[in-house]
């Protein structure tokens, strides 16, 4: 039976290793779920979203749980993606790839701009090696966000890319390099909550997918990173309620578009995934 979402995202921690200049600034003090918290909201999740994915603020490699956290994932049976800054890969690689719930690993490789060169390159080479060497059936995303120009992208995509034999593309674009190992590379975006807008007018927030914050909020996707427009909390009433409400159908018509657009999303520049 089709699920409600396709996608539900999971913030086990919004702590992180890195200071991306990219990322967005969050007033939220740091906080790791416990385990037990996540397995009740990854249970709830699975239930209504195709795919688990760990991603929202923060770096999941960091959580000092993070073996009990992959193992309750496959306990659960869900379908995991999860989404990294790569510096960890080569300590977790064998955790990873035993894992039998991990369906893919997005690489946010626009994270690594804030490290030297020489660390940097030595994290692209490990991250290379850890696609290289992935079991068949996981699939590998290098994904790579940068202004036009930037130089430092574009050494990455050009490394990345010759490590497989490749070309980087040029500009915005989607190359296969391996059997499951794919490099996008696209524009920055603007996160919303900021000034002006960007006259957007839907997205696909609590149709495709939402989102629960490490402290147990649900939020309606990815990009509200301080629970601006949360809807409840999944420690406190169950998933289903919280999203079948009626807040959150009036938040739905309005990011879809039939209703005003939220003023917080009205500078949001971030293009959703398609459904």
């Amino acid at each position: 039976m089709k699920k409600t979402f396709r996608r539900a995202f999971i913030e086990i921690t919004n702590g992180c290793n890195l200071a991306c200049g990219f990322c967005a600034a969050s007033a939220r003090p740091r906080r790791d779920m416990t385990v037990e918290e996540f397995e009740n909201a990854a249970g709830q999740a699975g239930r209504l979203a195709e795919v688990v994915s760990l991603h929202l603020l923060g770096e999941p490699l960091t959580h000092e749980r993070f073996p009990e956290i992959l193992a309750a994932c496959s306990r659960l049976g869900l379908k995991l993606n999860l989404v990294t800054n790569g510096v960890l890969l080569d300590r977790r690689q064998e955790l990873l790839f035993g894992a039998p719930c991990l369906r893919q690993v997005s690489v946010s490789l626009h994270a690594l701009a804030c490290l030297p060169a020489q660390r940097r390159g030595a994290v692209l080479n490990a991250a290379a090696d850890f696609a290289r060497a992935k079991p068949p059936g996981l699939v590998v995303g290098f994904r790579l966000r940068a202004a036009p120009g930037d130089a430092a992208a574009r050494v990455m995509a050009k490394e990345l890319a010759e490590a497989f034999g490749k070309q980087a593309p040029e500009a915005s674009g989607h190359l296969k390099l391996a059997e499951g190992v794919f490099l996008n590379f696209g524009a920055l975006f603007a996160w919303p909550g900021g000034p002006g807008g960007t006259g957007k007018k839907a997205c696909l927030g609590l149709r495709h997918h939402f989102g629960i914050l490490s402290d147990g909020r649900v939020v309606p996707c990815c990009a509200d990173f301080d629970g601006a427009m949360a809807l409840g909390n999944v420690n406190e009433r169950p998933l289903a309620e919280i999203l079948g409400g009626a807040a959150a159908e009036e938040l739905k018509a309005r990011l879809a578009g039939r209703l005003p657009m939220p003023a917080h999303c009205s500078s949001c520049g971030f293009a959703p995934p398609d459904a």
